[in-house]
């Protein structure tokens, strides 16, 4: 019988994602993670999968962002009222993509550092279609609140030296 952990590697892996397992912490009420590196342009999103030990009908993915050091610089010269209204507007249309994430911003609003956005998957909801497209949807929250900042705040991104080369043509 193969076990949900097997089942979410072999799909993740088909869809060309890198999967690398992890030993949980020996104090951490977590049955197994999985570190997911999503390459769905325009950003690469690095995603964990994890089976808790204390409710062992779920897996919890979880999208880490921390705001650059350019949208940091950005923010702190702003007014508090201000950073907290641009960090609202962002969640907020985090929220519209998808209203059923648990998105926390850390510290607070008025001094954003990170940005963590979790998704619960039940088991019996479980299957490849559905955890293909969390992922799916939590790389295009990472686009979305990276745009976010840059929109919000006048930032223009650097460019990568891989992005002046020509588009691929199929």
């Amino acid at each position: 019988m193969t076990s949900i952990r097997e089942k979410i590697i072999a799909w993740l892996v088909d869809e060309g994602h890198e999967v690398q397992g992890e030993t949980p912490p020996k104090e951490a009420p977590v049955e197994w993670i999985l570190r997911v590196t999503a390459k769905i342009p325009p950003v690469v999103a690095r995603i964990v999968i994890q089976q808790p030990s204390t409710a062992k009908d779920r897996v919890v993915l979880t999208l880490g962002v921390v705001v650059s050091p350019e949208h940091k610089s950005a923010l702190s010269a702003l007014t508090p009222v201000d950073r907290q209204e641009i960090v609202y507007n962002i969640i907020r249309d985090a929220y519209l993509v998808c209203p059923d994430c648990i998105i926390i911003v850390q510290p607070d609003y008025i001094n954003t550092q990170n940005i963590v956005i979790t998704e619960v998957i039940y088991h019996e909801e479980l299957s490849k279609p559905r955890l293909t497209g969390s992922i799916r949807k939590l790389a295009n929250l990472l686009a979305l609140i990276s745009a976010g900042f840059n929109a919000h705040l006048r930032v223009v991104p650097k460019t990568r030296s891989e992005d002046k080369q020509p588009p691929s043509i199929i």
